[in-house]
């Protein structure tokens, strides 16, 4: 694994009650016994819906609460007024527990490819994972881990065709699911990821002379826990050249409705840290926000635990709710522009 360059990887498309990797939507459409399963889209894509959630993995519960974060994700997207805008869900915190879940889930299966079916493409026991609708064309998948995180933190990246039929790379939209470093560090290790994701959403990254480089995308949109809380984050985006969704919606800094992290934690730990925007969707090129909002709050999982037994035969249970994580998530409306602004 290449530190700060690109790594490709295959993806996942579930046939034959399996997930088989592929390396492009074209290695389907190649192969008769898989075509008719999955038909290339036969238009300009004008918009795609993109949600990013932190699954918390060091609470405990880790599988349950999972498991009621995708029953909440399969409600979303079940309830979109507009069945044809793609939809793209990045998850961070995952677990090789997580993986299996995702894998199992029948709506995933019929809807989306994914990105990871093990833990084989991260560095550390979690990561981050992509699942892109079905109706996208994905062009490549590949993994920037940063060399400046002692928290083995990578950004995942995602090229899907929003071009014309036909249409080589002038029609790529690189989507980047990522997770920055967490806590403080002298000198600050977020805004070097950030500046390292963001050359490969206006550019192909760094120079990497005969190794795979990816192509100079139409725009790009990059989401997830950003852990965006010191002074320094919040420059960071304009510093790269990035749009926040939530500023350019009109949202204010450090108001009620920014806060992502914080409300659905323990009572001491909000009066030591407060609450902050943790999780952000950046973009760049030709793409515009059109909507954001916070998703995921007030999501739990009912937990039964049985009590000491009493001098009756009754059975003592006690219930209690555990939230799912402690992130809100987001989830976003963007439009594909003809240009690339």
């Amino acid at each position: 694994m290449r530190l700060d360059h690109s790594n490709p990887q295959p993806f996942y498309h579930y046939f034959n009650n399996t997930w088989t990797p592929i390396r492009s939507s074209t290695d389907i459409t190649r192969n008769p016994s898989t075509s008719n399963l999955h038909q290339p889209h036969t238009r300009n894509i004008a918009r795609i819906r993109l949600t990013t959630w932190n699954i918390d993995f060091q609470t405990p519960l880790g599988r349950e609460r999972m498991a009621a974060a995708l029953e909440y994700l399969s409600h979303q997207h079940s309830i979109q007024p507009d069945d044809e805008t793609p939809s793209i869900i990045f998850l961070q915190e995952m677990v090789e527990s997580d993986l299996q879940l995702i894998q199992e889930s029948a709506w995933i299966q019929e809807k989306f490819f994914i990105t990871d079916t093990s833990s084989d493409h991260w560095r550390g026991s979690y990561g981050t994972t992509t699942m892109i609708d079905k109706q996208l064309v994905v062009r490549g998948v590949f993994r920037v881990p940063y060399s400046n995180s002692r928290m083995e933190r990578d950004a995942l990246f995602v090229d899907v065709d929003v071009g014309p039929p036909g249409a080589e790379d002038g029609g790529i939209l690189r989507l980047c699911n990522t997770h920055l470093e967490s806590l403080v560090s002298h000198p600050p290790r977020r805004p070097v990821q950030l500046r390292l994701a963001s050359s490969f959403m206006h550019a192909s990254g760094p120079e990497d002379e005969g190794m795979y480089t990816p192509p100079t995308p139409h725009a790009a949109i990059l989401a997830g826990d950003l852990n965006a809380f010191a002074p320094e984050d919040g420059s960071a985006p304009e510093e790269c050249s990035l749009r926040d969704a939530f500023l350019v919606l009109g949202g204010r800094e450090g108001s009620e409705e920014s806060f992502t992290w914080g409300q659905q934690v323990p009572d001491w730990m909000r009066e030591r840290f407060g609450c902050s925007r943790m999780d952000k969707v950046l973009y760049c090129g030709g793409v515009e926000a059109k909507s954001l909002r916070r998703i995921g709050e007030g999501v739990t999982v009912t937990v039964t635990f049985q009590g000491d037994q009493s001098e009756s035969e009754d059975e003592d249970f006690s219930h209690e709710e555990v939230w799912v994580t402690d992130h809100l998530g987001l989830q976003g409306e963007f439009e594909i522009l003809s240009s690339s602004c």
